[in-house]
């Protein structure tokens, strides 16, 4: 036996033992977890203009997204999720932590092609483009043509997010095709409702929106909110006019030049990633052009976690804080 073949052998073995161990983890997980009995009738949903028919729930599910886990958890439906990307969040919300943390954490960022597969998963549902790269062999073609449905979060499906609409549509299908229609109709009133009443307050206050810059990152080219997605949603909810909203993705670089002409009056700092807030403030500070339109001057700063930039229960947060930020007399009064 050469060395590859004697590898393959020990590797082999290693996995029968395990599997022995372990019960056999797959079969084990499969036996405790409920079965799915079959719809009255098929589901069909049309989904980033793909349409999938359902016999019944899917019962093996892999999330991609940590923001996806916890709507997924939030539909009931966390007990059958066997693994997750980004299963390494620090801080899910506080409601599904506990569910969050006994998912079996697939990677850091992504899970890979063949980690996905070694599941089995009958559904497989990302919360962004990225989710199902191609030339990492997880696109949704490839999946599907392998008996793996898919679902993309509506955010990313390259057709902008003009209202909430499509959040609830994104949720009834994903009511349907799990089982779960009430709690996903549930999870939508629960972001719908606040979001609208925020928003007539408002309406009703006369608020005007402010200009506002919203600096996702980057120092020689600034990273923005583009006009597409739910963080230009967030700042129209939120009583913000997004000065960058001409981007024609959720996120679009732009130049110091057009933050400078076009004057903020607020900035929203993303929180994430290695660079702190502290630190991307200090930037905007010490960056020429930057630091003298009317945001940095006035020191008018909010700082909001990217994971409330999603489409989710978290949006709902992002929204509350920054319309009383920018509108303190409005909301000061209305309690």
């Amino acid at each position: 036996m050469n060395l590859t073949g004697k590898r393959r052998g020990i590797a082999s073995l290693v996995l029968v033992c395990a599997l022995a161990l372990a019960g056999c983890s797959t079969g084990a997980a499969d036996r405790d977890r409920p079965v799915a009995a079959p719809f009255a009738e098929p589901v069909t949903v049309t989904n980033c203009d793909r349409t999938a028919t359902f016999a019944s729930p899917p019962r093996r599910i892999v999330s991609m997204n940590d923001h996806v886990t916890e709507v997924l958890i939030l539909l009931g439906v966390g007990d059958r999720i066997v693994g997750m990307g980004y299963g390494e969040q620090p801080n899910p919300m506080p409601e599904v932590a506990e569910q969050f943390r006994a998912i079996p954490s697939l990677a850091k960022e992504y899970p890979s092609a063949e980690q996905i597969r070694d599941l089995e998963p009958d559904l497989v549902v990302g919360g962004m483009r990225s989710a199902f790269d191609e030339k990492a062999g997880r696109d949704r073609d490839t999946l599907e043509k392998e008996g793996i449905a898919t679902f993309l979060f509506s955010e990313y499906c390259g057709q902008g997010f003009p209202s909430i609409g499509l959040l609830e549509k994104d949720f009834a299908d994903l009511g349907a095709l799990l089982g779960t229609e009430e709690a996903a109709a549930a999870l939508t009133e629960r972001i719908v409702t606040p979001l609208a009443e925020i928003r007539d307050t408002l309406t009703a206050a006369n608020a005007a929106p402010v200009p506002t810059f919203f600096y996702d990152s980057g120092e020689q080219e600034p990273l923005s909110v583009g006009g597409v997605g739910i963080g230009n949603l967030i700042a129209e909810y939120a009583g913000a006019r997004n000065i960058t909203a001409d981007g024609r993705r959720p996120y679009a670089p732009t130049t110091w030049e057009t933050v400078g002409e076009r004057a903020p009056e607020a900035v929203v700092i993303l929180d994430y990633g290695t660079a702190s807030v502290e630190q991307k403030r200090s930037h905007l500070r010490n960056q020429p052009i930057a630091s003298v339109t009317p945001a940095i001057r006035n020191d008018r700063i909010v700082a909001l976690p990217l994971d409330d930039f999603f489409e989710g229960p978290r949006m709902v947060r992002s929204v509350r804080t920054l319309a009383r930020a920018l509108h303190p007399d409005v909301f000061g009064a209305a309690g």
